[in-house]
């Protein structure tokens, strides 16, 4: 049973050539740069512990050079999609860009842009979002960029790999007791 499921937003025409997410040139980035920067998910990776999905199965069509559906389409889409998420006794769940995220928290991230904007701020979008954690239905979830817009702009690297450090539960500054072996034998 895993332990992690990495959800990202749709596959690319990698992922449905092959029907397994992330193994494009985004799968590269999540594998490469994200998660062996984490010794904990490095190893669970490797133990089989993380399940990685996306928030749709299919490829949907491009939507103004985007290929991820909107608005009445979107909502069937995910409606039909949700019927395959059994992700089992897994207690983290990482989503990965502002769709994926909007579609777990849909209700949440909604009133905190309404919120945002009564109050005359910039509504925060996936960069305000970087970190986040919420429990929810007996579950963490944690919010990070998503992988390709890492590809795309590698300075975000680093905020892709502070976040999986917090899936890890690795971001806490630990004070080592430190024993000479002398006093440990």
């Amino acid at each position: 049973h895993p332990e992690y499921v990495f959800i990202g937003e749709a596959p690319g025409r990698n992922e449905v050539a092959e029907g397994k997410p992330f193994i494009g040139k985004a799968g590269h980035v999540l594998k490469n740069w994200l998660i062996w920067a984490v010794p904990q998910l490095r190893l669970a990776y490797e133990q089989n512990k993380i399940t990685i999905a996306n928030t749709l199965r299919c490829l949907p069509p491009e939507i103004q050079g985007r290929a991820y559906p909107r608005g009445a389409e979107k909502t069937q889409a995910e409606a039909h999609c949700r019927q395959y998420d059994n992700f089992g006794a897994a207690h983290t769940m990482v989503l990965f860009g502002e769709s994926a995220q909007r579609y777990w928290f849909k209700e949440e991230l909604a009133a905190e842009d309404a919120s945002d904007r009564r109050l005359g701020r910039d509504v925060n979008g996936v960069m305000g979002r970087i970190g986040r954690v919420y429990e929810k239905d007996g579950r963490r979830w944690v919010f990070a960029p998503h992988p390709a817009w890492i590809l795309r702009m590698p300075s975000l690297v680093e905020h892709g790999q502070a976040a999986l450090r917090i899936v890890a539960q690795t971001d806490r500054i630990v004070d080592v007791d430190y024993q000479s072996w002398e006093q440990a034998t």
